[in-house]
């Protein structure tokens, strides 16, 4: 295949593309990495408040997450998914880490063994118990909102004490892989449990006086009716509206809390070869693709599956397809063709295509049935499952024989189902396409008639299933087919190779690489405020290879990187910038914060030319009307204006019949005059605005559906922590 084809030789190419030269300043920039980071403990991962955090330790927790994302997606991970597994774990590990410190400050953890952790009955009583927790809740069912009886949380672990010592080897199989996956749940599950802990600290500290509940009151219920108008700092052009570099001082000045950058920074600018496939590769690929179409013809029919996983850049599918899902460039000659039938070749989305049809049928596009599942301990999913597979069969057949004499059985017998949704859905699969269910219970509601009632055997148990209905019979056929991607091949590849080394060669500093980009008709690309443990670089995938260039302790500004390798392109990068953690200086901010220097300077432009104002009658001076509306200290928007917090809150707060202003706003100059001062209601109701406010406390620490990474209690803990990081030189 193509994709394979393009191992990159990339020594020879030096050789046989530069030459000597070329290699000799390969080799100079190999020599001054050796013996890079020598002082780094290579079995730390990190020190956090003095713990240190081992290498294997926090391998182990990432290989093991890993594995259960492969199983949760089916698929292998992604380079970038793969690193971004390794950061979530390594949050989880500094959050693991940092609570547990503190409530062994607090006392509210037990010293076992020399191990702060919970105790046993704290554990186990969110687990054993009438109410278990929702993380347990969540493992049993897959959903934070199923339901789960204390005899299957038992079963379950009956069953893997019971299962390792099995002499069956699928049930001992089968308990080895529930005793993994609980292992893995326990740890986890221990720390959410430490956290809830001291969030309820947290939570039950919380606590508002009457006082303040009585200004609470006040600032949502008391109304003043309020006329007012704004000269819109709209009514000023931008041109008009000349910022100075003061300005731009004096707004940095006054906002440099929040550009203080938890995190150092690194700038590139790089350019890119984008390989494409040369004439010649089309038609060598075409040549091929016409082979593998001679090939396809003579196949015997029983090896087309292993020649489409052999050859092609897709997988063999023995799905049922309808007219008018497949490609338009043989949807109708597909479905006129006999069996045995080759198709092709044809080009379509950068790649070529034949196909073979494989098998033909009438059968019907969508069908109806519901299911009484009968699980046994070792099929899949049975957690706390005891019953034998023999005794799952005895039991699914008698369920069918009782239905089979009294249709309203089903309903009745519906009880006896294990599928944890079988109480809300009633068993009902509902109506399903063709082809959506699990191969066998799909294929005994296409070969049976509406009412019947079968037993089908899957992986999952024994599916006592009832045909609810189908639609007619449609024409389906089954088809082989093989994509040949039109890709550049391993010459074209390195002829791209060869013009990135070169200029990598010649251009070692920032003016070089600047003007011979220019020069060469090369696109400058940026890459921008690069963190030193971030993914990659925007628009690069997989380029984390960059970052650790960008952020080697060797590498300062101006250099000029090595050749990188991606899938399709090759790319050289020079750093133009490294920011420290801390305060940006107003330099590296000053783009972004241009459109609020020029509203600050209308505002001062606007406050001239109202100066004079006396009365709200002269607002049509500024193109404005004078507006009236009832505002109280928790209104947060004006009526026409948008949100303006700071203007509100002197309405709210100001003497009746005087006029007030200029008040510099969001969106423009303001004045107002309260005509009439609002009055609490007769019943201030305290105690809800107490629990009100505990509540919406509360939501902030608690992580829930609408707030997954409430982190306010953790938040200040982790801002004071020292950690030493040594991520990057691991990963």
């Amino acid at each position: 295949m193509a994709a394979i084809g393009k191992i990159r030789e990339k020594s020879g190419l030096l050789l046989a593309i530069i030459g000597l030269a070329l290699a000799a300043f390969v080799l100079g920039d190999l020599f001054k990495n050796l013996g890079q980071n020598n002082n780094i403990d290579r079995d730390k991962i990190a020190l956090i408040n003095g713990e240190k955090v081992g290498v294997q330790e926090f391998s182990n927790k990432v290989s093991q997450q890993a594995d259960l994302l492969v199983q949760r997606k089916n698929r292998n991970l992604t380079t970038e998914e793969s690193y971004t597994n390794t950061i979530n774990v390594w949050n989880m590990t500094k959050r693991e880490v940092i609570m547990r410190q503190q409530m062994v400050e607090l006392g509210l953890l037990q010293n076992v063994g020399g191990i702060p952790q919970l105790s046993m009955d704290e554990f186990m009583g969110n687990i054993y118990s009438a109410t278990p927790h929702r993380e347990v809740v969540r493992f049993f069912t897959g959903d934070y909102n199923g339901s789960i009886a204390q005899d299957q949380v038992k079963g379950f672990f009956d069953f893997i004490e019971r299962g390792v010592n099995s002499e069956n080897a699928e049930e001992r199989s089968k308990a080895m892989e529930y005793k993994q996956q609980w292992g893995l749940f326990k740890g986890s599950f221990k720390e959410v449990l430490i956290e809830t802990k001291y969030n309820n600290l947290i939570v039950k500290a919380y606590y508002l006086p009457k006082a303040l509940a009585e200004m609470d009151f006040d600032a949502n219920n008391i109304n003043n009716k309020v006329a007012y108008f704004g000269a819109s700092y709209k009514n000023i052009s931008d041109e008009e509206a000349i910022a100075t570099d003061a300005d731009y001082l004096a707004y940095y000045n006054e906002h440099k809390k929040e550009f203080d950058a938890k995190e150092a920074t690194r700038k590139i600018e790089y350019v890119t070869w984008v390989v494409r496939p040369s004439q010649k590769d089309v038609s060598d690929l075409r040549a091929q693709i016409e082979d593998y179409y001679s090939e396809l013809k003579t196949a015997e029919r029983s090896s087309v599956p292993y020649m489409v996983n052999r050859v092609g850049d897709n997988r063999y599918d023995s799905s049922w397809v309808s007219k008018g899902s497949l490609s338009v460039y043989i949807d109708s000659a597909a479905f006129a063709a006999e069996t045995g039938a080759v198709l092709g070749p044809w080009e379509e989305n950068t790649a070529y295509h034949i196909a073979r049809v494989m098998d033909k049928a009438m059968r019907p596009d969508s069908l109806k049935a519901s299911q009484i599942l009968i699980s046994y301990a070792g099929a899949y999913g049975a957690q706390g499952i005891t019953r034998t597979k023999i005794g799952a069969r005895a039991l699914a057949d008698s369920i069918k024989d009782a239905v089979i004499k009294d249709k309203n059985a089903f309903e009745t017998l519906l009880a006896k189902s294990d599928d944890p949704q079988a109480a809300q859905t009633k068993g009902e699969f509902g109506w399903f396409k063709d082809g959506a269910m699990l191969p066998e219970i799909n294929e005994a509601c296409v070969n049976s008639k509406i009412g019947d009632i079968v037993v089908v055997e899957t992986t999952i148990g024994y599916s006592v299933i009832r045909i609810d209905d189908k639609l007619a019979s449609v024409p389906k056929i089954k088809i082989a087919q093989i994509e040949l991607p039109i890709t550049f091949s391993q010459e074209t590849f390195n002829e791209s190779y060869g013009k990135a080394i070169k200029f990598a060669a010649v251009n070692r500093n920032y003016e070089s690489f600047d003007s011979s980009s220019a020069n060469n008709g090369l696109n400058v690309v940026k890459g921008e405020f690069v963190v030193e443990l971030g993914t990659g670089i925007r628009g690069l995938k997989n380029s984390r290879d960059v970052v650790k260039w960008m952020f080697d302790d060797k590498t300062n500004v101006g250099d000029v990187s090595k050749v990188f390798d991606f899938e399709d392109r090759v790319v050289v990068a020079v750093l133009t910038d490294a920011r420290p953690s801390g305060i940006l200086p107003l330099e590296e901010i000053k783009e972004y914060i241009e459109p609020l220097v020029v509203r600050d300077v209308k505002a001062r432009m606007m406050l001239e030319k109202v100066a004079n104002v006396k009365d709200l009658a002269q607002a049509t001076e500024f193109g404005a009307q004078v507006d009236t509306s009832m505002v109280s200290f928790a209104t947060y928007s004006l009526q026409k204006y948008g949100p303006e917090p700071n203007v509100t809150g002197r309405m709210a707060n100001a003497e009746v019949g005087k006029l007030v202003g200029p008040i510099k706003g969001d969106q423009g100059i303001y004045f107002f005059k309260v005509l009439e001062e609002g009055q609490a209601p007769a019943n201030k109701d305290l105690e809800y605005m107490q629990q009100r406010s505990a509540s919406n406390f509360a939501q902030h620490v608690y992580p829930n559906q609408r707030n997954p990474q409430a982190v306010s209690a953790y938040t200040p803990l982790e801002e004071n922590a020292e950690i030493d990081n040594n991520m990057f030189f691991f990963y």
